[in-house]
């Protein structure tokens, strides 16, 4: 990596001193020296050099005349010492949780020699980086991919199912599964289908903020997943993550209503409509907010039902929609549609003037496309709230053309129609599936204390 985030003059210096991004180096000041690895510079004073210390803590040493940069050398071996440690010990006394890294911030650290971010693999790795983790439980990890959360695809699903099954197989407590956080809410509640049946908990975990941060939330969520394994009777599929912004807790959302509401902050994860099952907190405190889940049962036998077809698609109402984009999708061999409808679940159907003549040929080709064997479905883009087309009389009319309302968040209601299709060839048979309660992903109430 190079150096030319710092000014012309730290660069000379830098240069002089055969210091790159990444090595170790020894800074000088008349009266005091910093020690430890040269980082990129992002943001502050033009004439501060960036050093992350021993103590995993950056500073910014201010460069001005008189300070001396040198270059410390690390021997191999002592840098790998650093990193590996002997082999865990198992305690007969603690559980055992089963990590497996599908990728994203949580389950790595960065090196700053490269720039990349790199997995960790082992669970002495593991708990080199979260040592608080071996007074929890006994751990093993496992790599299924290694991936940015955005290039997952439902393929990758079922072979993460199929993983989690042979864990289950072990004998394992607990299955903790480390995730970007960008698309986790759709795993969540692809997992939740295909993962019928459950024995033992299953918790997805993310960070919002990279492992070399201070303000990290990598390590406070996998201790928290590690302690809800290790102290409650639950079982089923979950996301634990923040629930404050705040290092005081988690929550444990419900893997179909669950959704990431903020692009960064540390408490983006929120549950939908319901309250999540519990709060957690580093120290082993359990809180139950809810009662209505399957309890821990390791004698309890998993159906695996690993099935997706990936021949469907969300899509979004909005004014200047254009009919013709749902005729791409059935010449191109889709068989199932999510509307993501406005309100109560909305779309442009009603010609009421010059401007919204074409509204017709909407409504005409979701009337065809129903009677050709295309499922579609209706949700509401509305974060909060169930969809409902019997208020208006639109709605009627689309139920009318065959527009099925479903009561689940939308990301939820495109993986639950993959995982319908992905069952049946039968049209009618695959809506059956898709309005039959498998994982508690359709809603017969609204907890509006939850929107609170």
């Amino acid at each position: 990596m190079e150096i030319s985030s710092y000014s012309s003059e730290i660069q000379k210096a830098l240069t002089k001193a055969g210091a790159r991004i990444g090595d170790r180096v020894r800074v000088e000041k008349t009266e005091d020296f910093f020690e430890g690895m040269l980082m990129p510079k992002s943001q502050g004073a033009d004439n501060t050099l960036i050093i992350k210390l021993d103590n995993g803590y950056n500073v910014g040493v201010a460069f001005d005349k008189g300070t001396q940069i040198k270059k410390v050398a690390v021997k191999e071996k002592e840098s790998k010492k650093q990193l590996h440690i002997g082999k865990q010990k198992e305690d007969k006394g603690k559980p055992t949780v089963a990590i497996l890294t599908m990728g994203g911030t949580v389950a790595s650290r960065i090196d700053y020699k490269t720039g990349a971010v790199t997995p960790l693999e082992t669970p002495e790795e593991m708990l080199i980086a979260v040592p608080e983790l071996s007074d929890i439980a006994n751990f093993r990890t496992r790599a299924v991919f290694q991936m940015l959360s955005e290039n997952i695809e439902p393929e990758h699903w079922v072979v993460l199912s199929e993983k989690i099954a042979d864990e289950i197989e072990t004998g394992v407590d607990g299955i903790i599964v480390t995730h970007g956080t960008d698309t986790m809410h759709y795993t969540s509640a692809a997992l939740s289908l295909m993962l019928q049946n459950l024995p033992i908990p299953v918790l997805l975990v993310g960070s919002q903020r990279s492992s070399d941060r201070g303000s990290s939330d990598a390590s406070f969520n996998l201790i928290c997943a590690a302690q809800f394994i290790a102290k409650s009777d639950f079982s089923g599929v979950a996301i634990c993550m923040h629930g404050s912004s705040s290092d005081d807790f988690c929550h444990i959302h419900q893997g179909t209503h669950v959704k990431k509401t903020h692009t960064s902050r540390r408490d983006a994860f929120r549950s939908i409509d319901v309250p999540p099952y519990a709060k957690v907190y580093p120290n082993g405190t359990v809180e139950f907010l809810r009662t209505d889940y399957q309890k821990k049962d390791k004698s309890r036998k998993l159906d695996l039902a690993a099935r997706f077809d990936r021949h469907v698609a969300l899509v979004k109402m909005h004014p200047a929609f254009d009919y013709r984009l749902l005729d791409f999708l059935e010449k191109n061999g889709f068989r199932g549609i999510v509307l993501e409808g406005s309100g109560l679940g909305h779309a442009p159907i009603e010609v009421l003037d010059e401007y919204t003549k074409h509204h017709a040929e909407l409504l005409k080709t979701i009337h065809r496309m129903s009677r050709s064997g295309i499922i579609i479905a209706m949700t509401s883009q509305c974060t909060y709230g169930k969809v409902n087309l019997n208020v208006y009389s639109p709605g009627r009319i689309l139920q009318e053309a065959g527009v099925i309302p479903v009561a689940m968040t939308p990301e939820t209601a495109l993986v639950k129609l993959g995982w319908s299709l992905g069952h049946t060839r039968d049209s009618e048979k695959a809506k059956g599936l898709l309005l039959k309660d498998v994982a508690g992903e359709i809603l017969e109430r609204i907890d509006f204390e939850a929107f609170e």
